[in-house]
């Protein structure tokens, strides 16, 4: 099976290699391609066996895993904690808010001599995936040098789930091998142990986003807050990580919301930094009065007249969309205006302010769910019933903080999800294997 593996992921590397350097264009020298085959960097030096290796593929999984990182540092002083990603954002995530590990990479693409060329560098104890990276070469070579295998902030959603369920003899093989699968919910682990996993290295740990926590508020933040003060502007709305087709329906219902509140802006953030010129060019075309944030001085000397008469501010920066959470009177979560499964609402929920998200939330399904069993989000259907409901919180302050204050609380008391994650490390660490390969 695993020889049919290999030859249908080389198969789909070729297929797609001509998409994915037309999308990098310029940037194609920037990939560190020798990292995708498992050369790491030579700053990346040889590691004494014990490591830990975490793999957290981009932004979203890489905020969820800092304070268990951090715990591993503070707990295991001795042993060096090495961070592998997939994209580049996620890269810059890490570089941002873990910048004491002892390396960060980008992992290698799942052939089974890249994954050992980077064990062999690494020496990991522990390799900790976060989320759904089920890596066949990956987490079996793991297994074969002697590290534990652990999932961290396990979860199958639904489209995957039925996708695993057509390979399930190999699906169990490949799960079999973990020793430990932390989900987040009851209902994630029952697919787990339906796709072959142990039924005793299986537990439920809840979310690890639960934990994270906020940045520090940057400079950007501060000066941009100064200025919206100065410039008399308000209410402020962040659309948040929106997709390809759904600036157009954000768009539709600012137009509604500025009508009624003239003063107000409208903070742009979409989701992938190669679509910064591209919704730049679109607002262009419409003639949208937009400003850019990286056209803005570090200093703040020339925000004033620039951010005034300007009716969207477009975030074309990686980091810092979690500090201007601070900033919004209502926040819209993209991704689920359009079906690629919504975006991580929990950042707004720790600043406690009023969400709102569409109807295509499947990749975030128990988190949505818990935010509208409680009553502190509204989900919309549209453009126009999402203009609808944010003038009607705009008009409602006391009902705006009151949805804040519920998200917040939610927040608050679902955490926990890294002590009980850091509880089944000790626990795997007790029985540490030699270096040597297992069968």
């Amino acid at each position: 099976m695993y020889l049919v593996y290999s030859l249908a992921f080389t198969l789909g590397v070729i297929l797609a290699a001509p998409y994915y350097l037309w999308r990098l264009g310029r940037n194609v020298t920037s990939v560190r391609w020798g990292e995708r085959f498992g050369f790491l960097p030579p700053t990346i030096q040889q590691a004494e066996r014990g490591a830990f290796w975490v793999h957290a593929v981009s932004v979203g999984e890489t905020l969820a895993v800092v304070p268990l990182v951090r715990e591993f540092q503070q707990s295991f002083p001795e042993r060096k904690v090495f961070l592998s990603h997939i994209t580049p954002a996620g890269l810059a995530a890490g570089e941002g808010r873990l910048p004491a590990v002892a390396g960060r990479f980008y992992a290698p693409l799942d052939w089974r001599c890249s994954a050992r060329r980077a064990l062999r560098r690494i020496q990991p104890a522990i390799l900790l995936v976060v989320e759904t990276e089920l890596w066949p070469h990956l987490l079996r070579a793991a297994r074969q040098a002697g590290a534990r295998v652990v999932l961290v902030n396990a979860r199958i959603s639904d489209q995957s789930f039925r996708r695993y369920r057509l390979f399930r003899f190999f699906m169990r093989h490949v799960l079999s091998g973990i020793d430990r699968i932390c989900a987040q919910t009851s209902l994630d682990a029952e697919r787990f142990r339906g796709l072959g996993a142990r039924p005793d290295a299986v537990v439920v740990t809840g979310n690890l986003k639960f934990d994270a926590q906020p940045p520090q508020l940057g400079e950007f933040t501060h000066l941009l807050g100064q200025t919206l003060q100065k410039t008399q502007r308000g209410p402020v709305m962040v659309a948040a990580s929106t997709m390809p087709g759904e600036e157009a329906l954000v768009l539709q219902a600012w137009d509604a919301i500025r009508a009624r509140h003239p003063r107000g802006l409208l903070i742009l953030a979409p989701r992938h930094p190669a679509r910064f010129d591209q919704v730049a060019e679109s607002l262009t075309a419409q003639r949208r009065s937009f400003l850019r944030r990286t056209a803005l001085a570090t200093s703040g000397l020339d925000w004033e007249p620039r951010v005034g008469p300007s009716e969207i501010l477009l975030l074309d920066t990686v980091g810092e969309l979690a500090g201007i959470f601070e900033l919004a009177d209502v926040v819209f979560m993209g991704g689920s205006l359009v079906p690629t499964g919504g975006h991580n609402i929990l950042e707004p929920a720790y600043w406690g302010k009023a969400i709102l998200f569409g109807p295509h939330m499947h990749n975030f399904r128990d988190i949505a769910g818990l935010f509208l069993q409680e009553k502190a989000a509204v989900q919309v259907q549209s453009a126009q019933e999402l203009s609808r409901r944010i003038l009607e919180l705009m008009d409602d302050e006391v009902a705006r903080r009151q949805l804040g204050e519920k998200a917040r609380q939610i927040v608050e008391q679902q955490s926990g999800a890294t002590r009980r994650v850091l509880e089944h490390i000790r626990e795997l660490l007790k029985t540490e294997t030699p270096l040597h390969p297992r069968g």
